[in-house]
């Protein structure tokens, strides 16, 4: 690597230096009034626990199983049950072959 090179490239890292240093010595007092500044809203904490209540009962029974307030089993045969109950309700329909389904 000669001198031809080495001149350059200094002279490219110095200025990128430079500016760097501009940049942050422009940039530091914008980042201490903002360190020091007080939040405009009345923002009161929340639990980081809190969470919506569940609006179906599959959400219900998932929050009773993760809190523990139903065993594993339990949570199975009610879900088997619903389960059972969805599929008499709204039976799923295969397509015939070739069909998209969809209305023409």
């Amino acid at each position: 690597m000669g001198s031809t090179e080495v001149i350059p490239m200094l002279s490219l890292v110095i200025v990128i230096l430079s500016l760097s240093a501009l940049a942050y010595f422009a940039a530091r007092p914008a980042f201490r009034a903002a360190k020091n500044r007080k939040p405009e809203v009345d923002a009161t904490p929340r639990s980081a626990t809190s969470v919506p209540e569940p609006t179906t009962l599959e959400g219900a029974l998932s929050g009773q199983l993760m809190r523990g307030e139903i065993s594993r089993s339990h949570y199975r045969s009610v879900m088997q049950r619903l389960a059972s109950r969805d599929d008499q309700e709204h039976p799923f329909v295969v397509p015939e072959a070739g069909d998209s389904g969809i209305a023409e």
